[in-house]
């Protein structure tokens, strides 16, 4: 946060503009540290000890602000310590995929304070898919005793490419007849995903790109949070791709960077029923129910299943050619990998190697740590951001 001194007066020519100028940068401030005292605060501000008074009066009266105890110990009168307000608000992040909804709740500070999913049908129409999200959202807040009125902002990720306007892009033909295509959950591209979840949970939702959204969340709170440009590659009941610069997704213009799984000719979609066919095989073997095919042939691969390790071999091998198509175009600081197929070292060691023959230079590949709350955790920082953004907005002079 840029320090906004006191002689800015003459310059803004707006008292009115300066303390907002001024409150901005000591929120940005609190926000960027567990507490400061009223020195520190003066100094990262640049403003003289009374107005930095008057800004803590003024962000303590609002609530976003608290005084906490300092460090104990030390001589003479203990400093006054604050520090941002966590619970000031609260976000939620939705994660609507084929096989589950899942929603997490999170104060300002980005920690998780609940969460809650439940199971979804792959064929269940739009409108029945929706309700159960919105339900699902409706049971986390109950876990922790809010209202949607408390909810302060709620992101949502969904497939599929996904427009400026947050609604879910037809590409079943491609723009040209091309035949390109890209997943989308059923009945996804006929309804606005947003203003239906938006009326269902009594709060604005912001819908994104679900593989985009991970990626966001690996950089905020799992694998990747040291590097900010990376690659992100998603491998679970479908394969899919995603970019950040600057620790930002990288939309695109009409939703759809990342979307390489598109074109026929790196095979991801028959290399993915290839993997489904043999994962459905095995679990009609042992007559296990559908959901868990990735699982089942890591698995069989593992000990020493031949047929299973050729078809992940394979999967592996067109994901790392999409990886490295992407690498080469972005030169990124990193490969995440995520989806239900990077658990477990067999996989992400067949994708490592394969990665390693297509590059210029070595990149380095991170497995996430975050599993199946990543789309919900890059939402809720979708959620988050936005939150942020207004609460640190300055108005034009």
């Amino acid at each position: 946060m840029s320090e906004v001194p006191d002689h800015r007066v003459g310059r803004v020519g707006n008292p009115s503009l300066l303390r907002r100028l001024n409150l901005v940068a000591a929120l940005g401030a609190l926000l960027d540290a567990p507490s400061l005292t009223l020195r520190e605060l003066q100094a990262v501000v640049g403003v003289s000890r009374p107005t930095a008074e008057q800004l803590l009066a003024a962000l303590v009266a609002d609530q976003w602000v608290e005084e906490v105890a300092g460090p104990a110990g030390g001589r003479g009168r203990p400093a006054r310590h604050f520090r941002f307000r966590a619970g000031a608000g609260h976000v939620t992040g939705m994660d609507i995929g084929a096989h589950k909804a899942m929603a997490v709740v999170t104060d300002l500070r980005g920690r998780t304070l609940a969460e809650h999913r439940v199971p979804l049908d792959p064929e269940l129409d739009a409108p029945s898919r929706l309700r159960a999200a919105a339900d699902t959202a409706h049971a986390c807040w109950a876990k922790v005793g809010l209202a949607a009125d408390e909810v302060t902002a709620v992101g949502c990720g969904v497939t599929g490419a996904v427009r400026a306007e947050h609604r879910v892009r037809d590409v079943s033909s491609g723009p040209t007849g091309s035949g390109l295509a890209t997943y989308s959950l059923p009945g996804f591209t006929a309804v606005d995903v947003a203003a239906a979840l938006s009326e269902a949970v009594g709060r604005p939702v912001t819908v994104a790109n679900d593989v985009k959204l991970a990626a966001l969340a690996e950089h905020w709170q799992g694998a990747a949070t040291e590097h900010a440009d990376l690659v992100y590659m998603f491998a679970g009941h479908r394969a899919g791709a995603g970019v950040l610069f600057g620790g930002r997704v990288h939309e695109g213009k009409h939703g759809a960077a990342g979307e390489i799984g598109a074109l026929p000719t790196l095979g991801w979609s028959s290399t993915m029923a290839r993997l489904h066919a043999r994962g459905a095989a095995l679990a009609a073997r042992r007559k296990l129910p559908p959901g868990r095919e990735g699982e089942l042939v890591i698995t069989a691969a593992t000990r020493g299943d031949e047929d299973s390790l050729a078809v992940l071999s394979e999967v592996a091998a067109v994901l790392a050619k999409g990886a490295a198509i992407l690498a080469l175009a972005v030169d990124p600081e990193a490969v995440v990998l995520g989806g239900g197929m990077s658990r477990g070292p067999l996989f992400a060691d067949l994708f490592r190697r394969e990665l390693a023959t297509l590059t210029l230079f070595p990149i380095e590949v991170l497995v996430s740590t975050l599993g199946a709350e990543s789309v919900a955790l890059g939402a809720a920082r979708l959620a988050l951001d936005e939150v942020l953004a207004d609460l640190l907005h300055v108005p034009h002079a």
